[in-house]
């Protein structure tokens, strides 16, 4: 069994070390995809539909090509997990059926939909075999990017229900895997907390985890478990039209408690918001994921989703924090860092019995 604490600090050091350059002639060579001819890069020159993009990742190396292409290099560690990469095409396939907005995965000029290639490791590590997947590149904003209205919010909770309920009698052995974003694995975080700075806040995220201790592990038999997405933050939820149309980046996803999902996703809608926007988020996203999909809690669920919602946050800032040390030069890695602190601390202030009337669970 994988020591998820060991795989999550190989990730940093496994980074996919791929530039533009070689991004392109490997997506040209194993799938086939070519830039615009000459003179439409002349005639649209500085566009997006000409150019290739690095996007931001916390452990793999993803770029934009041509505006219509996601062409994603897994890190060393997914990359040695064949499975688990195939579950994702699976899982994406999975969804698409279910009427969900997806990625769909391009295939190789072999028919597959994955390929696996030898790269150069960075600062003297050896060369190292990495998946690489090209995927269509949805249009659209995040979640993150727009105004959250009530029914915005809904729309979203509506969503991450259906995918639920879709993934109820699903299963795949890629999926049964021991990662440290699993909120199961909570306590592998204190492995962490000394890359936190500041007093106060390694003192909040020992009391989340004292709290998971005594909350949750005592229900822990009493939990559904099911294949859940894993990661419904707001910048992986698309909209379109002032609507929400679908959920990308399956790289957490795993085989864990059921009611992690929405506990994972009402976790980043906390973020930037004062107490009475975060108790009518939290009460707009249930509404959609109960009535949408009949995705009921139960009454375990019900007594551990405020405390999975803190260990979320926590989990967010603490990792945030080890990772800036690893490569401090990477803002994306800061994006819930101090917003992250600050959501626990006013979210852990909100009564539990209070959060549950809120949102209409008692």
């Amino acid at each position: 069994m994988q020591d998820p604490v060991e795989e999550e600090m190989r990730r940093k050091d496994e980074k996919p070390p791929v530039t533009v350059r070689i991004a392109r002639q490997l997506a040209l060579e194993h799938f086939g995809v070519r830039g615009p001819h000459w003179i439409d890069r002349i005639v649209r020159f500085g566009r997006l539909a000409t150019r290739v993009v690095p996007l931001n990742s916390y452990d793999d190396k993803n770029f934009l090509f041509y505006g219509r292409n996601i062409v994603k290099f897994y890190n060393g560690v997914e990359s040695s997990h064949p499975d688990f990469i195939d579950a994702q095409a699976r899982a994406m396939e999975r969804a698409r059926g279910a009427g969900i907005v997806t990625n769909t995965p391009k295939l190789t000029k072999e028919g597959k939909d994955v390929a696996y290639i030898e790269l150069e490791g960075g600062e003297g590590l050896p060369a190292r075999r990495h998946a690489m997947r090209v995927l269509d590149f949805i249009p659209g904003k995040t979640l993150g990017d727009v105004e959250q209205s009530d029914t915005l919010v809904e729309e979203a909770g509506s969503l991450v229900g259906s995918l639920d309920a879709c993934f109820r009698d699903f299963d795949h052995p890629g999926f049964h895997r021991t990662h440290l974003w699993d909120l199961r694995n909570s306590l592998k975080l204190r492995g962490f907390v000394e890359h936190v700075v500041g007093e106060k806040r390694r003192e909040l995220a020992e009391r989340v985890l004292r709290d998971f201790e005594e909350k949750v592990l005592q229900e822990e038999g009493n939990l559904r478990w099911s294949v859940v997405h894993n990661d419904a933050n707001d910048q992986n939820i698309l909209v379109d039209g002032g609507r929400v149309i679908g959920i990308v980046d399956w790289g957490d996803a795993l085989r864990t408690w059921a009611v992690c999902n929405p506990a994972i996703a009402i976790a980043y809608l906390m973020l930037d918001k004062e107490k009475e926007d975060m108790l009518a988020r939290a009460a707009a996203f249930l509404r959609g994921y109960r009535a949408g999909s009949g995705c009921e809690l139960e009454e375990s669920e019900i007594r551990v989703i405020r405390t999975l919602i803190a260990v979320r946050l926590a989990c967010s800032a603490i990792m945030a924090a080890y990772s800036s040390s690893k490569e401090p030069e990477n803002e994306y890695l800061t994006l819930t860092l101090d917003a992250g602190w600050e959501a626990l601390e006013k979210f852990l202030a909100i009564a539990e019995q209070e959060f549950l009337k809120a949102c209409d669970l008692i």
